[in-house]
């Protein structure tokens, strides 16, 4: 079932023909009644002279033969099929395919001289795709990574990439395999990666596949080449996306994996964890594998959510950020040492312009790379930024990420020189490019010196981070942050004095909640006789990286604000008792000029007596 009158290259088909023709099926058969009869009589014709010799027995199929027999009737099927029709064509509008008809679906967009796109809608879709392409023997090459590597660590070069593409499409085409592009939940636009040479578009359309191989080097491609792109995404959303990013689509034959049809997720880990080989009869095996059973509370409820949206004719609702920016769900470290390659990967600017809108005047903000302080001990290679503009953010150096990060852990060491009543050595992440003003950016994370290391949380406001003395002239200065991406919250550490980091002592809440991943980073002052100067920066996003966060500190400062809180409590308590005292007072005294609580206890008294 899982392969299909379809599923085998040519070469495979000739192999199992030629097996079904020596085997004899016939052998395998069980003789019916009628013909051992017919046997026996033959049998005594033949030896009259000898009545009394028993006709030989009927010989017995060997053990297994049914089950032989059954399978060489449903390749001769197949056999009979592939040889009396043409490959079926694969429809035009994207169907569901089950997990079970993955590799039939693939096959018959090979046989119909289409390349492929299989859209998975979740992560346990894509991983159970990706399964099967690894026991097949695919080729894969994991665009993820390499998407990684170029904008989030930086530190592979577009070129590299193509390179790395080419060799293994390359290499699937010399094999006749599948090649797999894992394009992930955040697709690259793959027309950048395109080049004529080592990464021919001509790959992504099946008729053109003898270009794209002379491009490579190769006289032609070999039989059962076939390209197949793979992307994490809604429905809703790959078809507005995939437009964009991947050649070719509109030629392509798309399809969406059926979730429903998905084995169980232990199922999947048990025959991902065993040593199998890697062959098609191992990927059959897998997508043969029964299907996780679906509650049928569960069920019920999908099935007439459905029902109300086509009655009502409303589309049913979207996750949260199903329309939103690609965030990158991968973990990576981006490590920025500020070497003579530094503009590389960074620009300067983006803004160009003081508060009052005049261009500011070149070379008046300057970075360049030096090896400060002079003091042997301390000097390091790093980037000096020298001046700023008053009340003008963004004005120095900026990199941009895409897609949008989500990182859990940020540290860099700086020092600086300037006034301390003016915001220098900025750091600022943000969602969007800068254009105006900053809080239009979708400012995440602001980090300032102004008299103190400081950030600037929810609403504006400057909370000091500071808490192991002031910093010192031409003194390395550290400061880590970490990220909780679900509170939005910051905690920072520092060390002005070499020794370790701090306890944290605060959290900061983000300056804008609304922003979903940092896609800019800022440097700059904003004192013009002012100078920073930073050896290293280091982003990371993992999420093991909130687990280590030292909160004894944390903990202790808030039980501490918890009694504050408590005892305010308290104490506005006690005054509104004894405002109530005072008005019962007045509002209870009676004609003898005693109040309720005086009156009970002058009756109590005088019962005593």
């Amino acid at each position: 079932k899982a392969l299909g009158p379809w599923g085998c290259a040519e070469a495979q088909v000739g192999g199992v023909a030629a097996a079904l023709e020596a085997a004899e099926l016939g052998r395998l058969c069980k003789p019916s009644a009628d013909a051992a009869a017919k046997a026996a009589a033959k049998a005594k014709a033949a030896v009259k002279a000898k009545a009394k010799a028993a006709p030989a027995a009927p010989a017995e199929p060997p053990p297994g033969a049914t089950v032989a027999l059954v399978l060489g009737q449903l390749v001769e099927a197949y056999l009979a099929e592939r040889a009396g029709t043409k490959p079926p064509s694969f429809p035009m509008v994207w169907p569901k395919v089950p997990y079970l008809q993955l590799h039939r679906s693939l096959q018959q967009a090979m046989h119909a001289r289409q390349q492929s796109c299989v859209v998975c809608p979740s992560e346990d879709s894509f991983r159970a795709a990706l399964l099967h392409f690894e026991l097949a023997g695919s080729a894969i090459c994991d665009l993820r990574r390499l998407q990684v590597q170029i904008n989030l660590c930086k530190s592979l070069s577009i070129e590299g990439a193509r390179a790395e593409i080419g060799r293994v499409i390359k290499d699937a085409m010399q094999r006749g395999v599948r090649v797999v592009l894992l394009l992930g939940d955040s697709p690259p636009n793959l027309r950048r990666y395109c080049d004529s040479q080592q990464f021919p578009i001509e790959a992504f359309d099946f008729d053109k596949l003898g270009e794209a191989a002379t491009a490579l080097g190769l006289e032609r491609p070999s039989p059962g080449f076939h390209l197949v792109a793979v992307a994490q995404l809604r429905r809703a959303t790959a078809e507005r996306l995939l437009q964009q990013v991947l050649p070719g689509v509109d030629e392509m034959a798309v399809f969406v994996l059926d979730e429903a049809t998905l084995p169980a997720a232990s199922a999947l880990a048990e025959e991902g964890g065993q040593s199998r080989p890697t062959c098609l009869r191992s990927a059959l095996k897998l997508l043969a594998l029964e299907a996780a059973p679906v509650a049928p509370a569960a069920g019920a409820a999908v099935a007439g959510a459905a029902a109300a949206g086509s009655s009502s004719g409303a589309p049913s609702p979207a996750p949260e950020d199903a329309d939103g920016p690609a965030i990158n769900r991968e973990d990576f470290e981006y490590i920025e040492s500020f070497g003579e390659d530094w503009q590389d990967r960074w620009q300067l600017g983006p803004s160009v312009k003081d508060e009052n809108g005049k261009e500011i005047r070149k070379g008046l903000i300057t970075p360049k790379i030096i090896k400060y302080p002079a003091n042997p001990k301390d000097a390091k290679m790093c980037l000096q930024l020298m001046g700023g503009m008053p009340n003008a953010p963004c004005t120095g150096i900026w990199t941009t990420f895409y897609p949008l990060i989500r990182p859990t852990e940020i540290e860099f060491e700086f020092t600086m020189n300037g006034k301390v009543d003016m915001p220098n050595a900025c750091v600022v992440f943000t969602e969007s490019p800068f254009d105006v003003a900053l809080p239009d950016c979708k400012v995440g994370v602001q980090f300032i010196v102004r008299g103190a290391m400081q950030l600037c949380g929810g609403g504006g406001n400057l909370v000091r981070i500071s808490n192991d003395g002031k910093i010192q002239n031409d003194k390395w200065n550290k400061v880590i942050m970490k990220i909780d991406w679900n509170e939005k919250m910051v905690v920072a550490q520092v060390d002005t004095r070499g020794k370790g980091y701090a306890p944290a002592i605060q959290t900061v809440p983000f300056r804008d909640e609304s922003c979903r991943g940092f896609g800019c980073c800022f440097i700059y002052n904003t004192d013009m006789q002012g100078t920073c100067w930073f050896s290293n920066l280091r982003i990371r996003q993992n999420q093991a990286d909130m687990e280590n966060v030292d909160n004894e500190a944390l903990d202790a400062r808030r039980q501490l604000a918890q009694r504050l809180r408590e005892k305010e409590y308290q104490r506005a308590v006690d005054a509104d008792m004894e405002v109530g005292m005072k008005m019962g007072a007045i509002s209870c005294t009676k004609e003898h000029g005693m109040n309720l609580a005086e009156e009970q206890r002058a009756n109590n008294s005088s019962f005593m007596m």
